[in-house]
């Protein structure tokens, strides 16, 4: 039994403070920390061990020592006094960032390439001092450390965290391991349809993943049967840090710190569910706006629904506080925390089972190429890269959950792990997924022959993993089209060839496509979306039409404008944007723009529309109310039951419940016998149509429900 892997409320404290200042920690007290824990009702804390300077909090025999830790050993301090509270304790150790390695071997240190135009800057910036993992001495010391660590203190939970790149490193390891390897020299230019650059970036997500996994090994012959992870949420930001959402696959349970919004934790929670690791995932935020803030903290309203949508979700939560430099802690925080998990525990012990999905977005991580950062580049030289901040894919997987979870539709978020399942799901969307690999591909057009319903859109499929590119989608005759050109300029529309198109962009005749945002350096950013032809056999649903002047965004002289401030439409265009082709014994969607990544309501409602209406998708779950609610399902039939859950996701905390209708397809063979809220154990009004059941619920922040089934009996011969 692993105690820290069945909490459910856990709690981390940043401890990232240097000890040049010797009052720095001087007032840290674990008995304490481990009182406020207590207090906050957690029962799982996550434990510093070693932080982003490279400092222990204990005696290693390897590396720095904080001043405060070099007389006293912390972490046994702190370890003893958190399980005499019943607490499980897990270890944290930090790689990769480690300011006192950089000091002290700075031949370890990673070296930008942006060093050749005269920038030092790596992720986070001049804090920090970051280390290669193609060093051989820097893996050595990280193991030596990791092994003496599991030696002394019996943790069962080890958690990784920075294991991944912070700059384009061109230092003489990067460069030899690379020669050896492929016999290629560092390319010094961004370039996805170039063979070596893809080969390069394919080898610093291979490096960085085994450098993982070396450490995981080092761990588990240490203490075999160890739970161990790395921190998941460096994989969700674009290509540059070279971690892959897949690399979950190294871990036990996923894990990672996020510091959006909802949407983005609902995404997160649906990516980590369908990791299906062993054990429950670990979703981890901050108790304050986000790590750079130190003592702004959220509402309890925004904790408190951070924390049921991981019960939602069937998930761990932990909230991250970080210490005051003098090593005090702030009481009432952990009051607060402690009304929190007071009303989570109340219903996390009814949780788990098998989720109710029937739609799944596809996150391709070879797809995260394309930079939206402001300055972060996606192409170029390879010296001008600089962190970004996501991608055109990234952009519309977002836009895609949060259309979905809008429209009460619950899903799941597969990855290239999932190829062999794909089947699983009635409908796969897979949203502006630039660059697939060839197995990618080939998964996708045995789903669709197999009979089942993609969604694609901008230029999924244009790009193979290995820099191979025809100038024309690799799943082109799954799409019914071709690609026959691209869109420059900055504003298009689609115009609709169906009622039920018409409808969905109603009032208006033309759904927008790009945004004119006039500035010193342009109008805005080029569509480069693909124009295409149309084959023989596919259904056209909607077509382009430009704005006058297109694609000149236009000038007074010109004349090449139709309204001064706007680019309306004016030209119909014969261009196919949206159809349907039928391929196998499935069908294939494919939109040009990529509708879902916008946000706004006429395109969530094309976009749900089109999953709808024309590709035939029929959750077995939904509902019918406001769209901040959120709704979740897990099948229970070692409990004989269905659970599903209706978060209501806003900033503020509601003034009145919303009414909601839960629609629920019921299971072959079984009826309901009952419905009652989870947290009141009161009954709650049902209704059967043929098989779908309709159960009213009031939610004014968080609602489960626990419909109860019993077998059908065979009729009476």
């Amino acid at each position: 039994m692993n105690a820290y892997l069945d909490s459910r409320r856990r709690l981390l404290l940043d401890m990232h403070i240097p000890d040049w200042d010797e009052g720095f920690l001087a007032s840290y007290d674990p008995r304490e920390l481990a009182g406020l824990y207590r207090l906050a009702g957690a029962d799982g804390a996550l434990l510093y061990c070693k932080s982003h300077l490279g400092l222990n909090y204990w005696p290693s025999p390897v590396g720095g020592i904080h001043r405060v830790a070099r007389e006293r050993d912390l972490v046994g301090e702190a370890k003893s006094a958190l399980e005499g509270a019943g607490i499980a304790v897990a270890a944290y150790h930090s790689v990769i960032f480690d300011n006192w390695a950089a000091q002290h071997h700075p031949e370890w240190r990673i070296v930008p390439a942006s060093r050749a135009v005269g920038s030092e800057w790596t992720v986070l910036g001049h804090r920090y001092g970051t280390m290669c993992p193609n060093h051989p001495e820097y893996v050595k010391y990280e193991k030596a450390q990791i092994r003496a660590l599991l030696e002394r203190f019996e943790f069962d939970t080890l958690w990784l965290d920075m294991a991944f790149w912070t700059a384009v490193c061109v230092c003489e390891a990067c460069a030899d391991r690379f020669r050896g390897e492929h016999g290629l020299e560092l390319p010094a230019v961004i370039d996805w349809s170039d063979r070596v650059w893809t080969t390069f970036q394919s080898a610093r997500e291979r490096w960085i993943a085994g450098f993982a996994a070396d450490l995981m090994a080092t761990a588990r012959n240490v203490r075999p049967g160890i739970a161990l992870t790395h921190n998941l949420a460096p994989g969700l930001r674009g290509w540059f840090q070279g971690q892959r959402a897949q690399d979950a696959a190294l871990d036990d349970f996923a894990a990672g710190d996020l510091y959006g919004g909802f949407d983005e934790q609902v995404f997160v929670l649906a990516l980590m569910r369908g990791f299906r690791r062993p054990a429950r995932p670990e979703f981890m935020t901050t108790r304050t706006r986000d790590l750079f803030n130190h003592s702004s903290t959220k509402t309890e309203h925004e904790m408190l629904t951070q924390a049921f949508a991981a019960v939602a979700s069937d998930s761990a939560f932990l909230f991250i506080d970080a210490v005051d430099p003098s090593g005090r802690l702030n009481g009432e925080v952990y009051e607060r925390i402690g009304r929190v998990f007071a009303a989570t525990r109340g219903v996390e012990a009814e949780t788990g089972g098998t989720e109710i999905t029937d739609v799944a977005v596809y996150y391709s991580d070879d797809s995260r190429i394309e930079s939206t950062g402001a300055n972060a580049a996606g192409f170029g030289p390879v010296a001008e890269a600089i962190p970004g901040g996501g991608s055109h894919h990234q952009d519309a997987v977002m836009g895609a959950v949060r259309a979905l979870r809008r429209g009460h539709i619950p899903f799941s978020v597969v990855t290239r792990l999932d190829n062999d399942r794909l089947g699983e799901f009635s409908v796969i969307v897979l949203p502006d997924a630039r660059r697939l690999s060839a197995e990618d591909v080939s998964a996708f057009r045995a789903y669709v022959a197999g009979g089942g319903r993609l969604y694609a859109s901008g230029g999924s499929s244009l790009l193979l993993s290995d820099g191979t590119a025809t100038g024309d989608f690799f799943l082109a005759d799954v799409f019914g089209c071709r690609v026959i050109g691209s869109e420059d300029g900055v504003m298009a529309y689609l115009r609709p060839g169906t009622d039920g198109l018409a409808s969905a962009m109603a009032p208006e005749p033309y759904l927008p496509i790009g945004q004119r945002l006039p500035s010193p350096s342009g109008s805005g950013t080029p569509l480069g979306i693909p124009r295409i032809a149309a084959a023989g056999g596919a259904r056209v649903l909607a077509r382009i039409t430009l704005p006058f002047g297109y694609p000149s965004d236009g000038t007074l002289e010109g004349r090449d404008f139709a309204s001064i401030h706007s680019s309306p439409p004016w030209n119909d265009t014969s261009h196919a944007a949206l159809l349907v082709n039928d391929f196998g014994e499935g069908r294939a969607l494919y939109s040009s723009a990529p509708v879902e990544a916008t946000g706004s309501p006429a395109h969530e409602a094309v976009f749900l529309h089109l999953l709808n209406h024309e590709l035939g998708l029929d959750s077995r779950l939904t509902a019918v109310g406001h769209p901040e609610v959120w709704v979740t399902g897990f099948d229970q039939p070692d409990r004989g039951r269905i659970l599903v859950g209706a978060l209501r996701l806003a900033e503020d905390a509601p003034r009145a419940a919303e009414p909601m209708e839960i629609r629920i397809r019921i299971p072959a063979g079984t009826m309901v016998a009952a419905v009652r809220s989870v947290s009141s154990g009161k009954p709650c009004r049902w209704s059967m149509d043929g098989a779908v059941a309709s159960i009213d619920v009031a939610v004014t922040l968080f609602e489960m429900v626990a419909i109860e089934l019993t077998t059908v009996r065979p009729a009476a011969r």
